[in-house]
Formats: C-alpha cells, structure tokens, sequence
C-alpha cells in the first residue's frame, strides 16, 4: 500500500473521432486520429499492436503485421 502512495498519474488527451470504424480491415481504412492513438498506445508499452477490433464479430479486426 505504500508503494501506491508514491503513484503519479500522468494524462493524455487526444481528439476523438466520429467515423464508423466497424468496416475497417486496413490500417489506412482508420481515421488519422485513430492511428495516432493506436500508435501512442504502442510507442508508451513499448509492445507493437498486433491486432485491432474496429466491432463485435471476428471478422471486424484489423491485422497490423
């Protein structure tokens, strides 16, 4: 508990879109906005996304390798 105490939270803030992303299935099918955030995300976990869901069903990923 005493680690928590020592927390610092540090925001990002970034435009949202307003684009339907349920009908991508390539990177470049994304809003500019949205692949900004997605690359923040990866450059900040230091880990690459592989995938992103853009929906419900299995078929609305998008495979980033």
């Amino acid at each position: 508990m005493e680690v928590l105490q020592k927390v610092e939270v540090e925001y990002e803030t970034f435009p949202g879109w307003k684009a339907d992303t349920s009908a991508a299935r390539k990177w470049n099918d994304l809003p500019p906005k949205a692949q900004n955030y997605i690359r923040f995300v990866e450059n900040n976990i230091g880990v690459p996304i592989k995938w992103v869901g853009v929906g419900k069903s299995r078929e609305c990923m998008i495979q980033m390798f």
